[in-house]
């Protein structure tokens, strides 16, 4: 995994599928609730959507449905994901580059998941101390592919984003940290940066 270069002002992490693979865990809860509906996840179908916005998530699934029925399933499957979060695993090649630099640059998990389950997350991989701050998609109101939370963080960092590095997993998040100026993105799938 590259390392920042000198002059580099600031490490910001995605969380799920960068820091932790929850991935895996998130899509057998999904795959639970959407077979109610007579769904069933592909392979194709979850690469397109799992980085999605809630909403727009499950009116993949369910094309009527409404904000509150988005938010009453995802209540159900983030208690799920509460219960079944031993079975996330940190992705140990990221998280020893937030380990090497953690009190040297400021760092930021940068995240289109929601507080009360990315705070969980990081815990339970022993990490949510290596982070100076952490932007969810609690705190801003676009989430991933916008820019939003990128900025966020960089504003509240206090650093030139240009001179930040963003470690992602999807294309989403990718689109996002471009989009709020960011100056290297490395995709960890590839482990190469561009």
């Amino acid at each position: 995994m590259p390392h920042p270069e000198p002059g580099t002002a600031a490490l910001l992490f995605d969380c799920d599928g960068t820091l932790v693979d929850t991935m895996g865990v998130h899509r057998s809860i999904w795959t639970e609730i959407f077979a109610r509906y007579g769904f069933t996840i592909t392979d194709a179908w979850w690469e397109e959507y799992a980085n999605v916005a809630l909403v727009p998530f499950v009116q993949a699934v369910i094309p009527d449905a409404s904000e509150e029925l988005a938010d009453q399933l995802n209540v159900e499957g983030m208690a799920r994901y509460l219960e079944v979060i031993h079975l996330a695993e940190p992705l140990e090649h990221v998280i020893e580059v937030a380990r090497a630099h953690h009190g040297r640059l400021p760092m930021a998990v940068v995240t289109g998941g929601y507080r009360e389950i990315i705070i969980p997350t990081l815990d339970a991989a022993g990490i949510t101390h290596l982070f100076d701050v952490i932007v969810t998609a609690d705190d801003v109101t676009h989430s991933k592919p916008a820019p939003d939370v990128y900025e966020r963080a960089v504003t509240v960092l206090e650093v030139d984003p240009a001179r930040c590095i963003a470690y992602e997993d999807s294309e989403i998040g990718m689109t996002s940290a471009q989009g709020a100026g960011i100056g290297r993105i490395i995709d960890i799938r590839l482990r190469t940066g561009w």
